[in-house]
């Protein structure tokens, strides 16, 4: 069966009421009761709808909806849905922005501009990023008057969080991690990605475990860019401040409303090896809320993921990648510098004499 008749898909577009939490349900846009438009372009949306079509018929990466074959839904979420589909014999992932499950097994479509606007956006984004540690792009179907849909490569090991869940399960262990070869092999994966992202001025803004998917090999790639920005400086509204991402991972800066940069992704990413070095989750000494990471943040407290929770030799990194002044934070280049470091270190074994 075809992705368009997958459901109920009526071209009766419903309007509905936007929550913008996705599946690990911390995400937050405008938290703490203040609205945040998010715009970093000073483009409008029909005019990116038409630029964005004459680049997919020039670059062919238009996609026909009746080439893609559902075979089942991966993730839900108030502003759009998953599946993991076929395209010319090879698995794929579908995302549709505005799909809506009301509750019954049908399938609506929101007219939102804004949740329009945000596949769009990614869209737009990915089609120009070609990178090994990337999700990869394939194509779209951005037909005017009809579900945008975003086809990405399908990996099969998905997400990091489910993968450490699946490990605790399956060792009876309540705090899993794997071995520390492993998880400097994924940190600088992830390393090597964001300094492609911000050497082009590209922020992801929303850096997490459920972001990060697993090849079959276990390599990981980083995805969703539904958040991303370019930090287009030749845009005088351009301002990126204001409550965007998900909780646990935020920085301060942004919990507090201040500018930010690309040093947010930073901070992300240090909280992500804590997490693969030490199987916990960042600020789990705080308890299970996430929302209490961020109270603390607004009462000007520092907290900090505890250190001795981790491996001895990535205490450094992470301790410099979360530092309380974002410009004293390292580049991702200099993160990716300090792993290889350990990384020799770690291999390195006295040399036979000569």
């Amino acid at each position: 069966m075809s992705v368009v008749g997958a459901g109920i898909l009526e071209p009766a577009w419903k309007v509905s009421q936007i929550s913008l939490s996705t599946c690990d349900g911390d995400e937050v846009e405008g938290s703490m009761g203040r609205a945040i438009t998010g715009s970093s372009d000073c483009e409008d949306s029909p005019g990116r709808h038409r630029r964005l079509w004459a680049r997919a018929l020039d670059s062919r990466w238009k996609l026909s909806r009746t080439e893609l074959k559902v075979k089942k839904a991966l993730c839900r979420t108030p502003k759009s849905i998953l599946y993991q589909a076929s395209w010319q014999g090879v698995d794929v992932v579908v995302k549709y922005a505005g799909a809506h499950d009301d509750g019954t097994g049908r399938q609506f479509w929101i007219k939102e501009r804004a949740v329009s606007d945000e596949l769009l956006h990614e869209i737009d984004l990915l089609s120009s990023l070609r990178h090994p540690d990337l999700v990869m792009f394939l194509g779209a179907c951005i037909e005017p008057h009809m579900p945008i849909m975003c086809v990405t490569e399908f990996l099969p090991g998905g997400d990091l969080e489910r993968y450490f869940m699946a490990q605790r399960k399956k060792h009876e262990s309540a705090n899993w991690r794997p071995a520390l070869p492993r998880v400097i092999q994924w940190s600088s994966a992830i390393g090597r990605a964001l300094t492609f992202l911000h050497d082009l001025g590209v922020v992801h803004r929303d850096l997490k475990p459920l972001n990060l998917l697993l090849t079959k090999h276990l390599e990981i790639k980083v995805s969703d860019f539904g958040l991303s920005r370019l930090m287009a400086r030749e845009c005088d509204k351009y301002s990126m401040t204001g409550g965007i991402g998900s909780y646990r991972y935020m920085a301060p800066e942004v919990v507090r409303y201040q500018a930010y940069d690309q040093k947010v992704d930073i901070y992300a990413y240090g909280l992500i090896m804590y997490f693969m070095s030490s199987g916990r989750a960042p600020f789990h000494q705080l308890g299970p809320d996430p929302e209490l990471i961020l109270l603390h943040y607004q009462l000007g407290k520092e907290p900090r993921p505890v250190l001795l929770d981790c491996p001895t030799k990535l205490r450094p990194i992470m301790a410099a990648a979360w530092h309380v002044t974002p410009a004293e934070r390292p580049s991702a280049q200099d993160v990716l510098d300090s792993l290889d470091r350990v990384q020799t270190s770690a291999s390195c074994v006295p040399c036979a004499q000569m």
